[in-house]
């Protein structure tokens, strides 16, 4: 239940001063209260109702690693506004400041351009008070807001002690607002997490609030299904054997050191005592002629080459996927959001636990129409998602014409690479010509068609193992949520 609006223009004044002048920060003046505007004018825009107004100062200061002073002393004007605030500074400040993404979080801000800041700031304001399941923010009309904090910051700072001074109907407003916050507090799981960083990531690169929202729920729907993921799993035997390849670091960090010493070499690896036959004499001394006779020692370097297994991993998103726009009862997300989550949950732990392959990710969108792509709005937040990935060379955003153009691709990589095709779509039955494919490659079909998702495993020439086409098994899943989260322990094992 929402805190009641302020009635008068001057009982917001009062409100929003008065909660200005409690941020929990040493030596409050005006020069420190201009600070915090920007943001408290940011989150006007993102939200009908406010929070104490503190806590986007608080929090601003927080992450750009300026720790709050929960020590400072509360005016006695109301027990019950001194008593919120202490609750406050602990189940919120200091549950924020022990956060363990808190110092990713922190990078991320920074590295927003300066012109954004605010409207990230914001925005990490929004997401702490949707994990607490905030729900008491004050309503505020943002015009008459934004004209009360245009006023010179000496004037508001003025106006706000005068206002905890009175015992008056905007103090009580504020106590119920930190109330619900040190409550929202002590119930939520975690204040922030991956979500936050990988928005704050691409904030600049956003289109607007709708694909904003979408990469948050795609990143916790990816949180989400790693959580149900053990730590390490173990890879099954392959067949095929270790080929050479070019590790990323190559020049830098060579892949052998000295490992004997020869009378053959070149000067740069001369071994160093050979420096004492040199005289100053200007007849011929010792080490020359010890270099015309061919008796200079040198290092030799170890030249071994690195090998690691081949790996590609197609990821392949139909047309049909759009059907996937929709939210099954129990769970949190649509189903499209969660095939992308789970595209991001496997590219992380698979880079992870095959982190000595020479391992490659390939998600395609077939698309042989005219015009937009039916999944150009997943398409995009799948670059979003993938993006530190794709600038590490390692994961490709393809839209190749057609399904047999990726199953060519597939053809050829197999060659020299262990290949797996993951397959979600969201048609039933629909078909997949997957002959001429080698026998090795690996086929993981993940029909998104109903509520629970099912996974195939097939290769060519060998009978599909799963889920029968015709849905019947042993012991469906009780809840949608739960044939996702096996859906995912079963790929994963399968991808290993």
């Amino acid at each position: 239940m929402g805190v009641p609006e302020p009635r008068a223009p001057q009982d917001l004044e009062r409100w929003l001063c008065a909660g200005l002048c409690l941020s929990r920060q040493e030596g409050l003046d005006a020069e420190a209260l201009a600070a915090s505007i920007p943001g408290l004018r940011a989150m006007l825009e993102e939200a009908p109702t406010l929070p104490p107004p503190a806590l986007i100062a608080d929090l601003g200061r927080l992450v750009s690693g300026q720790p709050p002073a929960p020590s400072l002393p509360i005016p006695d004007t109301l027990p019950r506004l001194r008593d919120a605030v202490r609750a406050y500074d602990d189940h919120v400040l200091a549950r924020l400041a022990a956060e363990p993404t808190l110092e990713a979080v922190s990078a991320a801000l920074a590295r927003v351009p300066q012109a954004l800041r605010p409207k990230g700031l914001a925005f990490l304001v929004g997401r702490v008070l949707t994990r607490m399941g905030f729900t008491s923010g004050t309503p505020v009309s943002p015009a008459l807001a934004r004209r009360i904090l245009e006023k010179p910051p000496g004037e508001l700072l003025q106006s706000g002690y005068g206002a905890l001074r009175e015992r008056d109907s905007a103090l009580e407003s504020l106590a119920r607002g930190y109330e619900a916050l040190a409550t929202g507090a002590r119930r939520a799981s975690a204040l922030l997490g991956d979500a936050e960083v990988f928005t704050l990531e691409n904030l600049e690169h956003l289109k607007g609030k709708a694909q904003r929202l979408a990469l948050e729920q795609a990143v916790e729907a990816a949180e989400s299904l790693s959580r149900t993921l053990p730590p390490r799993l173990r890879a099954r035997a392959v067949s095929q054997g270790p080929a050479p390849t070019a590790l990323e670091d190559e020049a830098a960090f060579p892949q052998g050191g000295f490992s004997s010493v020869s009378n053959v070499g070149s000067l740069e690896n001369l071994v160093t005592s050979e420096l004492v036959y040199m005289e100053d004499e200007p007849t011929l001394d010792l080490f020359d002629v010890r270099y015309v006779e061919g008796e200079l020692l040198y290092y030799t370097r170890d030249e071994s080459l690195a090998v690691r297994r081949r790996r590609v991993l197609v990821f392949l998103l139909p047309v049909s996927l759009a059907d996937a726009r929709v939210k099954d009862s129990g769970v949190s997300w649509q189903r499209a959001v969660l095939a992308l989550g789970l595209v991001l949950c496997l590219v992380r732990r698979l880079s992870v636990w095959l982190g000595d392959q020479d391992l490659r990710f390939q998600v395609a969108f077939p698309w042989e129409g005219q015009g937009p792509h039916p999944l150009e709005a997943e398409r995009g937040l799948c670059e979003l998602l993938l993006r530190e990935w794709r600038a590490r060379g390692t994961v490709e955003i393809l839209t190749p014409r057609d399904n047999e153009q990726v199953l060519e691709q597939v053809r050829v990589d197999a060659k020299r690479a262990r290949v797996d095709v993951l397959w979600l779509d969201a048609v039933r039955q629909s078909p997949l010509d997957t002959r001429g494919l080698p026998t090795h490659v690996s086929v993981h079909r993940v029909d998104l068609s109903g509520p629970s998702p099912r996974v195939q495993t097939s290769r060519p020439g060998v009978p599909a193992q799963g889920i029968p086409e015709d849905g019947r098994e042993g012991r469906a899943p009780e809840t949608p949520w739960e044939a996702w989260m096996g859906a995912t322990l079963e790929l994963a094992r399968g991808l290993l």
